[in-house]
């Protein structure tokens, strides 16, 4: 059994937050697509053309206070929606294609500017938790396998229980090496975070469009839910 959850003092701070889940196994992660290549490129191209203004947009604006108030500076450690952003809006770039599943979270990510992230489940555990750290638990920073960090005390981070392996610092700015999503991958949880007016509704059109993606270009069979103030935890094969 697998059991997502969110600390109810998450909600309590942050009122307005929902996290949209997928669940998805039997990926198919192999071979790229070139469909989803060429949209993942068109959503570049027109994030370069319209750009956004970062410094006053609330999509992101909403996201930097949210890491001001638990301790962290988003001028230092932006947020991963906020930095994909930055980058795709400066003309000519383009952003490698890793593999299908991490296509469909940068596509989403750019069209509609908010935090999509996921997991390797099969290399984490029975248990992920988004919640405030207590500092004893370990990181290993995606890229660095031989690096190990420690979340600040207070810091928000997703993790693994009880091992304490932590899979995102600073809410949603860096993920861990561990539980990356590779070729090799065959069951993944991916997040939508949405934080502000009519956070349900724009978590579920995200995570309802990812969910039909990864059908597509992966040949997943999925599974979604919300996690909310009224249902904090979802569990899968129960």
């Amino acid at each position: 059994m697998l059991e997502i959850l969110v600390e109810e003092r998450i909600f309590e701070k942050y009122p307005t937050f929902r996290r949209g889940i997928v669940i998805a196994r039997n990926i198919q992660n192999g071979s790229q697509s070139k469909a989803l290549e060429a949209l993942l490129n068109e959503a570049v191209t027109e994030a370069a053309k319209n750009p956004i203004d970062l410094k006053a947009d609330p999509r992101i604006l909403i996201w930097n206070e949210a890491h001001k108030e638990f301790g962290s500076n988003p001028n230092k450690f932006p947020p991963a929606h906020a930095a994909l952003i930055k980058r795709v809006q400066k003309p000519g770039t383009q952003i490698p294609f890793i593999n299908n599943v991490v296509a469909i979270m940068n596509y989403n990510s750019i069209t509609d500017v908010l935090p999509v992230g996921g997991d390797d489940v099969l290399s984490a555990g029975e248990c992920l938790v988004l919640g405030f750290a207590a500092g004893t638990e370990t990181f290993v920073p995606l890229g660095t396998p031989d690096v190990k960090e420690h979340p600040l005390p207070g810091e928000i981070v997703y993790t693994v229980r009880p091992s304490g392996e932590v899979m995102c610092r600073r809410w949603n700015w860096r993920n861990g090496h561990n539980t990356r999503i590779t070729e090799e991958t065959r069951m993944i949880v991916m997040n939508v975070d949405v934080l502000g007016e009519a956070s349900e509704a724009k978590a579920a059109d995200t995570r309802d469009r990812v969910s039909s993606m990864l059908q597509t270009y992966c040949q997943a069979e999925v599974t979604s839910a919300m996690l909310s103030p009224s249902q904090p935890s979802y569990r899968y094969g129960a």
